[in-house]
This record gives C-alpha cells, structure tokens and sequence, in this order.
C-alpha cells in the first residue's frame, strides 16, 4: 500500500519559496506608483508653468525678451548758441566724432588696442582692459578730429564704431570766455551763463529704439523707433563782440604800458542798463593776459574819489548846497583823530561844489560830507546799490563793502565821502553813474536780452524796472559838474574829439594784505580809476575804466586810466553809430531840431512822406465830393 506525501511538509517548503516573489512584486509595484506619480507631477508642473507662460503672465516674459532684444539710446540735443546783440556767434557747439567699442564684438581686444592705440590720444593698457572688460558699450576716445575718426575705421576692426557728440566753440578770441563760462565734455554748462541757463540752452534729449540681435548687432528690419531731440534755444546777450574785443585789445595795452596789475572795462548803456563790454586782463608770471574770471561782478575795489559825485548828490538831494554854494575850503582839516589833506597844496580858498568836484579835493568833500551826516551818506549810498549784490545775479557776485552806521568809527564818515574804507564792485559803480546819466534813475544792469528757438522765434528775457534814485534836477546838475572835470579839471585826458564827456578820475590807496594802507612804510599801492559818460548833452554810454597797482609814475586815475577811456570812447561811438555834437546840431525849415542818425532821418522822411499822402487822399476826396454835389 502505497504512502501519500504529507501535505503539510510540501506545503510549507511551496510557502517559504513564494514570499520572496511576493515581496519583489509589491516593491515593483510601489515603484511604478512612485514614478508614475512623478511623471503626473512633472507634468503637472510642465503644464502649469505653460499655463503660467502662455495664460497668465505672458506680457511679463514677453518684455523680458524685448529687454534682451531692444536696446535704447540716448539721442542728446544740440545746444543752443550763444549770440552777441548783432546775431554774432560767441558760442555754439559743432559736430566731433567720438570713437566707442562693443567690447562683446571685438575679437582679439590686446591686437585691436595696440593698433588703435597708434591713432587715438589713449594708453594702450586702458585700450586694453577696456576692450575686455565684456561690456556692451565702452568710449575709445572723445570728440576727436574727422581724420582721427577716418583712419580708425580703416582699420575695419570688429565692434569699434564712431558716434557723433557736439563740443562748445568759441569762434574768434576768449574775451567772453570770463562770460560766458565754460561746459564739461558732455557739453553741460558748469560755470557763468554756461551754467545759468544750461536748462535753457540744453533743450530735452532724444531716444532711439533699435533691435539687437545675440551678439549686439542690428536686426535689419527689426523694431525701430525714433523720439528726436528738442534743440536748445539760443542766448542772445547784450554784449557786442567789436567793443568787447577792443575793450580787452586796449586794456592788455594800457595795463602793459601802466607797469599794472590788472585791469577792467565796463561799458554799460545808461538808459536801460544793457552791459554793452566787460572785459578784464590780469598780470600772470609776468605776461598781461586776458582775465578767466568776470572780475567786473566778482572783484571789489576802493574806489577813491569817483565816491565824490554820489557823495555830492546827497548833498544836492537834501538841498544842503547847490552847485554854486561856495564855502572856505582850507588845505587840510581834522576829523576825530585823524589830519586830511587834498593831494595837491594850497591855501585857504573859496570853493564852490562844482570846484570842489573839478579840483577833486578831499578836504571840500569831507567838509560838506561831516554837515550831511552819517544817516544820510549811508542812506543815499545804499540806494545807488553800493554794499550789495546786482539784479544781474551773477555767478559768484561780490556785494562790496558798505557797512551798517552802526559800524562806523569816528574817521567812517569823511573817508567813505572821498571813496577810502568803502569797497564795490566796477558793476555797481558803472551801474550808480548810469543812473547819474539816465536822469537819477538806476538801472539794473543786464547780460541777457532773450532767447531764440529754432523757428527764429524771440522772447525778451524778464528785466527789473529802474529805480529812483535821485532827482532829475540833481543828475542833471551832477552831470554838468562832472562835465567841467573832463573840460578844466583831472580828467582832460578823458576828452573825446567832437563830443562832450562827463567824468570823474579816482586815485585810490589800496588796503594791504596786512592790514592799512602801507602809507607807514611809504610801500604804498595805488588804484586808479575813470568813469565817463557821453556825449554829456545826452548820454548813451557809460564806461568804467579800472586799473589795478599802476607803477608810481602813472598811478592817478587821469593818466592810467582816463586815456583808455578816451581810446575806447572813440571806437565805441563809431561802433554804435552815436552822432558827435556837430551832427547833432542841425535845424530842419519848421525849427525842428533833425535827427542826424540815418535811421532817424529815414523815419523822419518817412513820416512826412506819409502825412503829405493822406493830405493829398483828402484832397481828392473833396474834390470827388464837390463834382458829386
């Protein structure tokens, strides 16, 4: 009988062959799971980020590619020219090429810097480290000459490109440069009316858009957009550019044949304050060279006794004397602690104001002067603008000094009647005789007339009103007086052929650096001085002529500076068509007095031509109306 296998045993070896295969299956399938899951995450993410791309930010990565792709440049606008009153050219900016780089194009930076490095004012080292720094735009060099710009792009080196920039010209000579100041390299106004009216004159810069491609060059027919520049305006100054070179020829001459330091020339139209010249020359290692600095705003001086005509015209104006008041005039006199003398000897004299002012004497004017008082001088002092700044506003404009009544010692009052202890600036000084001239009312003194756009379009510039300052009476008396310096007196040689010129010299003790004026040690510096005006019946010019430490044998203000007054008169009347007293005289038929100026007969001409047409147009009406009747 055969025996049958126990289950049991063959089960149990089947069950422990089994398991392994059961646990590889759940593993495998785990795994299936997991990378199953995965992928549906991935995808999930894949799908969201196309949703996020395409559906909700788009216009994001769509400008962050345009970033990539466009590139934006600045277009800068030319600036506008500066101008004298007769449309000629001081100042305007020209085209120069600058040479640049894409150092990303260039191929071999250390071969192309050593061969542009043979053409353009750079280092070789900076060509260099320039040309592999990786950038997209680096500069070569700056506003360089057309045939600098030529050669270098003969050399046909990939990346290296001229742009076109503007650079600041002034045609002629510097004589304006202490005016109109200067620009930087980027053609910014950084100092005078550079700087003043850089808004003006700069205008708004451009923008070109243009399309790139990976390694910077230009898509042709890509994205192109162009937002041109707005020009700047021009500047049309007061300055004409024939006086204002002949007022510096004729100051390097006069300061050189002076032994001076220095010098400065204001010419200034008296009725509506326009600064017709300004110019200044200085001494530097021994040569006499044109002045970088507008020295007639931002430098102060003593002005010696040209003080004495404002100092009078208070006396005037309180009706304290008249012209012809006469008083004992002595040859010298004391006040508080201190002795003044005139510069020249004499005895006791009876001296009338107009003599005193002819004779220029110290001691006549601090005579009057101590019965005016302090309050008074000070007063009428302050209203001619001494002690503060112009409405001309200047870049660093000098206020001068005139101190407050308060300050004064007892030795204030006589020495700033006679122009000592007092300092301003040849603006205010030229400004206070224009309003002698112009019939007691100051100007304010004016570099600007307006501006003009490109269309051709003018616009005044903003001006203050004159003020009164003293009585039409008493400028006219003052002119009179300073009228018989030129004639008689220490200013004869102001005298101008064929004009009458009013007038006053100034001799002046310059204060040393130490302290006082050195008359202790006899080393003694002088300022001469000469203000004129003419022709004296009617005066449309004021010149200022100032000049600094003469040497000993030329220091007074009638031979250092009143000659150069005289030569720059003469060219200033020829310059500005200013008949003499001759041509002024001339009656017409009816007793009018003709104009003598071409432009004035013309229009004199005119006028009349124009009244005998109405006349006759009237004529003939009534005669058309009578053959009606």
């Amino acid at each position: 009988m055969s025996r049958r296998p126990a289950p049991a045993a063959t089960s149990g070896r089947g069950s422990r062959r089994l398991v392994p295969r059961q646990q590889d299956a759940r593993r495998l399938r785990r795994r299936c799971i997991a990378t199953g899951v995965v992928f549906v995450l991935a995808a999930a993410a894949l799908l969201w980020r196309l949703v996020s791309l395409q559906v909700l930010e788009p216009d994001r990565y769509l400008e962050h590619g345009e970033a990539q792709r466009i590139r934006s440049i600045s277009l800068p606008a030319a600036r506008g020219a500066i101008l004298d009153r007769n449309g000629v050219d001081l100042a305007l900016s020209v085209p120069l090429q600058t040479i640049a780089a894409d150092p990303r194009q260039v191929e071999d930076p250390i071969r192309a810097a050593r061969a542009l490095a043979q053409i353009v004012d750079t280092d070789v080292a900076v060509l260099e480290e320039r040309l592999a720094s990786g950038k997209a735009f680096v500069y070569i060099d700056r506003q360089v000459e057309e045939e600098v710009a030529r050669t270098v792009l003969d050399l046909e080196l990939l990346g290296i490109y001229t742009i076109q920039e503007r650079a600041r010209l002034r045609p002629g000579n510097d004589s304006t440069i202490a005016l109109l100041g200067r620009t930087d390299i980027d053609d910014n106004g950084v100092s005078g009316l550079e700087m003043v009216h850089d808004d003006l004159l700069s205008g708004a810069p451009g923008e070109m858009i243009v399309e790139t491609g990976a390694r910077g060059a230009t898509i042709p027919g890509g994205e192109y957009q162009v937002e041109p520049a707005a020009l700047g305006r021009d500047l049309v100054l007061s300055i004409d550019r024939s006086l204002q070179f002949e007022a510096e020829r004729l100051l390097l001459g006069g300061v050189e044949a002076a032994g001076a330091n220095s010098g400065i020339l204001v010419a200034m139209d008296p009725d509506t304050g326009e600064l017709l010249a300004s110019a200044a020359v200085i001494r530097e290692d021994g040569m006499v060279r044109p002045s970088s600095e507008h020295r007639a705003a931002t430098w102060s001086f003593e002005p010696g006794s040209i003080m004495k005509a404002l100092t009078f015209s208070a006396v005037l104006e309180t009706g304290l004397g008249a012209v012809s008041s006469v008083r004992e005039v002595p040859g010298w006199v004391h006040v508080h602690d201190s002795d003044f003398r005139d510069s020249f000897p004499h005895d006791e004299e009876d001296w009338s104001i107009a003599d005193v002012i002819q004779k220029s004497s110290n001691v006549g004017t601090i005579l009057w002067a101590v019965d005016l008082g302090e309050e008074r001088l000070y007063e009428q002092l302050l209203d001619f603008g001494l002690g503060q700044r112009t409405p001309l506003d200047f870049p660093g404009e000098a206020s001068g000094i005139l101190p407050a009544v308060g300050r004064w010692s007892g030795t204030s009052l006589p020495t700033i009647a006679i122009g000592q202890g007092v300092a301003v600036t040849p603006l205010q000084m030229a400004s206070a005789f224009s309003a002698i001239a112009n019939g007691g009312e100051l100007p304010a003194p004016t570099l600007v007339l307006g501006s003009r756009d490109t269309a051709g379009m003018f616009t005044v510039a903003d001006v203050p009103a004159p003020t009164r300052v003293i009585d039409t009476e008493t400028a006219r008396h003052l002119v009179d007086m300073l009228e018989g310096v030129v004639e008689v007196g220490t200013g004869m040689n102001a005298q101008v052929p064929g004009y009458r010129v009013a007038g006053k010299t100034g001799t002046a003790w310059k204060p040393q650096p130490e302290g006082g004026y050195g008359e202790g040690s006899g080393n003694v510096d002088y300022i001469a001085s000469f203000v004129g005006m003419l022709p004296a019946e009617d005066p449309e010019l004021v010149i200022l002529v100032v000049v600094d430490e003469p040497a000993l044998h030329s220091y007074s203000g009638g031979r250092a500076a009143a000659p150069i007054f005289a030569d720059f008169a003469q060219f200033a009347v020829r310059q500005r068509r200013i008949p003499s007293e001759a041509e002024r005289v001339g009656l017409e038929e009816d007793g009018r007095v003709m104009a003598a100026t071409p432009a004035q007969v013309a229009a004199l001409e005119a006028a009349e031509a124009l009244a005998r047409e109405e006349a006759e147009r009237a004529s003939d009406e009534v005669a058309v109306a009578s053959a009606g009747g």
